[in-house]
Formats: structure tokens, C-alpha cells, sequence
């Protein structure tokens, strides 16, 4: 009896104090080994959500909070993904951050992963298991944003190019979804063309300027972010055809010709999702592997820029998009605090 008094008052006096965790946890050292496990390097927007993984994963490495790290990089497929989960099912990793190829497809390793007392946080592309916690962005309301400005601005009338996404993902299927729910709702929208682009500069390049001069006059080009706006822009130029409302990537270079070109007039809105993701998921995978209660769903906002704001941004890297670095105490206090006490 005593000893069950004792800790139920433990377990009360550790839920008092990580009430207020965002301003009093002190990371403790650990012998975690954390993976990252991401199904598509094929875009800067993957790239750059790696690095901000690997650069927090060896920083924590640095200071003791974890023992080591993993990142396995795939190429888009279901199958191969399969595989290197399995494959660090076997190294006895700790945790697994999924960037998942497919929303269902992994959910059997997942479930193996679990038995093994592996946690999973899938975050970006989610997957639907039941055993693994949740971190993404609200991708209808993203896809819904674009397509709204473009209609407005084009009173509800014209052609529209569809720049889908990468193939199976979660993101490009609910972004998608988004687009349709507004252009579907205006009769004298038109999509003349949808094409892949898998975020992605070269491929949506080259997917527009193989099928623009079969096209009607374009009005607006309708995008998903990571790079795809940028080369929508370049099929264009090289095309000699008007310039588009093109909704922006959040690319330093669309960012860039964007500013160039404001004075002259052109207006759009970049919207995308924060590829410092990655940076984020680790914290979250090393705060559950530390005891700290957190909550099976989390959702982070999507970064828009605007005609307003655009210069604002005119200092980004080359070859990056536009997004935050988030440390633990914003991991704590704007997601696991945030959403726990929902």
C-alpha cells in the first residue's frame, strides 16, 4: 500500500512538473541512437529537412543527449523504405523519424517497430498506424490557400495549370485535395494541364515546357511548394509566353526573381511547409524516449509569404526555402504542451 501511495505521488509530482516543461526541462544525457527514415531525396525541400535533422541530431550528439544517429534516405518507393526499416529494426535503434512513402504501405513495419519497443514519429508524410505518433501540416488548408489567391485574383475565370506533388505522398494528396476544393467551386476555372512535379525545380520544368505549346493561354499556375514554382517560372520564361500568376514555392530563387520583378508590377503569394521539420521531429523522438508525455497527434503551421512580406525574405541562402529552426523549448511549448492540453 505504501509503495503504491508513493508512487502515485511520484507519478503526480512528474505531471506538476512537466506541466510547465517548456521553461524548467533540462535535457538529460542518453545512450538513444535516433533514425531518420526518409522515403524520397529528390527535391531541396527533402534535402534541406535532412540537414536540419542531421545538424540538431549532432548537436544533441555533441552534447550528450543521445548516443548516435542514423539517416537512410530512399527513392521514393514503398519497398525500399520497407526495407530500411527493417534494416534499423535490427540495428535496435531507439526511435525512427518516418518521412513515409506512403500513408498505409509502411504500417506492418511500423507495427513490427512497436513490438520491437521502438517509439515512431511520422511527421511531414504521415502514416496511419495506430503505433505511431504524428507530426504534419494541415496540407488541404495549404492547397485550399494557393488555389483561393489564385482565383481571387483572376475574378474567377481563366486557365490554370495543377503542379502535383511527390507521388503516393500523403502531402501531395491532401494539397491536391485542397486545390480542387476551390477551383471546382468556379465553373469558369479551367485546368488545362495537370502535371507531376514532385517539388521539384528540374522535374516541373521540364513536365511544363514538354506540354506548353499545346496549351491555351495560362492564367495561373497552381503549385505545392519545395522548389516546383521556381521551375514553373523557368518553363515559362524560356517559353516567351505572358508571365502567370505562378504561386510561389518559398524558394530563395522564385523569392528572389519575385522581388526583382514586384516593382514591375507582378503579384503572387508562396506559400509552403517549413522543411525544418526534420529538426523538430528530433526533439519530439527524443523527448518521448525521455519520459516526457507527449501527445499522439501535433500539427505545425504552414509559412506563407505575401506581396507585403516578400522582402523580408530576401536574405535566404540560395538553394533553400524559407523556414524557421525550431529548438526543444519550441518543440515543448508550441507542440507537445500545445497539443497535450487540447
Amino acid at each position: 500500500m505504501k509503495k503504491s501511495i508513493g508512487f502515485l505521488l511520484l507519478s503526480v509530482f512528474i505531471l506538476l512538473a512537466f506541466s510547465n516543461i517548456a521553461f524548467a526541462y533540462e535535457i538529460p544525457k542518453g545512450d538513444w541512437i535516433i533514425a531518420l527514415s526518409n522515403s524520397y531525396y529528390g527535391n531541396t525541400w527533402r534535402k534541406q529537412m535532412v540537414d536540419s535533422f542531421t545538424e540538431v541530431a549532432e548537436f544533441s550528439k555533441g552534447k550528450g543527449y543521445i548516443k548516435d544517429y542514423i539517416v537512410v534516405n530512399g527513392d521514393g518507393t514503398q519497398n525500399q523504405q520497407i526495407a530500411q526499416m527493417n534494416s534499423l529494426i535490427l540495428k535496435g535503434v531507439d526511435a525512427i523519424c518516418i518521412n513515409s512513402a506512403s500513408p498505409t504501405a509502411l504500417n506492418g513495419v511500423i507495427a513490427k517497430a512497436h513490438e520491437a519497443n521502438i517509439k515512431v514519429l511520422a511527421f511531414d508524410s504521415i502514416a496511419t498506424s495506430p503505433y505511431a505518433y504524428k507530426l504534419d501540416f494541415n496540407f488541404v488548408e495549404h492547397g485550399e490557400s494557393g488555389a483561393q489567391y489564385a482565383v481571387s485574383k483572376l475574378n474567377g475565370k481563366g486557365n490554370v495549370i495543377v503542379v502535383r506533388g511527390v507521388s503516393g505522398s500523403v502531402p501531395d494528396q491532401q494539397m491536391y485535395q485542397g486545390h480542387m476544393n476551390v477551383l471546382n467551386k468556379y465553373p469558369d476555372i479551367k485546368i488545362v494541364a495537370t502535371v507531376i512535379g514532385e517539388a521539384c525545380t528540374t522535374v516541373t520544368n521540364l513536365a511544363i515546357t514538354n506540354i506548353l505549346s499545346s496549351l491555351p493561354h495560362v492564367d495561373a499556375v497552381v503549385t505545392q511548394g519545395g522548389g516546383d514554382a521556381y521551375g514553373a517560372l523557368q518553363a515559362f520564361e524560356a517559353s516567351d509566353r505572358p508571365m502567370p500568376i505562378i504561386i510561389g514555392d518559398n524558394s530563395a530563387e522564385f523569392i528572389n526573381w519575385w522581388i526583382e520583378h514586384k516593382s514591375e508590377g507582378y503579384e503572387t503569394f508562396s506559400i509552403c511547409s517549413a522543411p525544418g521539420v526534420g529538426g523538430a521531429a528530433f526533439w519530439v523522438a527524443l523527448d518521448i524516449l525521455n519520459g516526457v508525455p507527449t501527445p499522439q497527434e501535433m500539427s505545425l503551421t504552414v509559412t506563407g509569404i505575401t506581396q507585403d512580406t516578400v522582402e523580408n525574405y530576401a536574405d535566404l541562402k540560395p538553394g533553400t526555402l524559407a523556414s524557421p529552426v525550431f529548438t526543444n523549448d519550441w518543440v515543448m511549448k508550441n507542440l507537445i504542451e500545445k497539443f497535450r492540453n487540447k
